[in-house]
């Protein structure tokens, strides 16, 4: 007899234009942390948001990145994709850690922290999530307008957002309800159970 749902595992990604912290990151990750899905390791900013994979539930982003683009524009990109920000940073002045929350980060780790300390900020962030049994800004917003009858394709019309992403946000709020014993076979019950939470009327 089945007596828990399973949980699905949170999906990483990670960005660091060093290759050597990049590739002992990963396999840190891998090698320590089953729990935590590694689906992107990438070494600049347009290999991350192009990879097929991408948005995944949580990235760990260095702060600085060789493309001159500001931590801001691509903290709240990521937010916008459905993913959930975790930054490390060399730099660690309290101007540089409230610049990257302000911005929407969910949690920053300097460098000098073991690596621990990054498991502890990816799984922290993703329990968090989790247990508000709700979904970033961008999936709701996928969800209410898939709900009021628009296609995949509309909807990233609507929001800037490629067909992927769309397809991935309705996934994991899929997941999400399999996860917790209420699964969705169909748009119907999807609906249904958006409904029952009030995520949509």
């Amino acid at each position: 007899m089945k007596t828990q749902s399973a949980v699905r595992s949170c999906r990483v990604g990670i960005v660091d234009d060093h290759e050597l912290l990049l590739d002992g990151l990963t396999m840190y990750m891998r090698s320590n942390a089953p729990d935590l899905d590694i689906v992107i390791s990438a070494t600049g900013w347009f290999e991350l948001i192009r990879h097929p994979a991408f948005a995944p539930d949580v990235v760990v982003m260095d702060l600085q990145l060789q493309e001159p683009i500001p931590i801001e524009t691509r903290v709240r990109t990521c937010l916008a994709a459905g993913a959930l920000v975790v930054v490390v940073s060399a730099l660690e002045t309290d101007e540089i850690r409230e610049r990257s929350l302000a911005a929407g980060a969910s949690a920053f780790v300097p460098k000098s922290s073991p690596a621990d300390a990054v498991l502890d900020a990816v799984r922290s962030t993703w329990a968090d999530a989790q247990e508000r049994g709700a979904f970033v800004d961008a999936e709701l917003e996928t969800l209410r307008l898939y709900a009021d009858g628009l296609s995949p394709v509309d909807i990233g019309l609507q929001l800037g957002l490629s067909f992927e992403v769309v397809k991935g946000h309705l996934s994991r709020i899929r997941d999400h309800y399999a996860a917790s014993g209420r699964p969705t076979h169909s748009k119907q019950d999807l609906i249904r159970r958006a409904a029952e939470d009030g995520f949509v009327s």
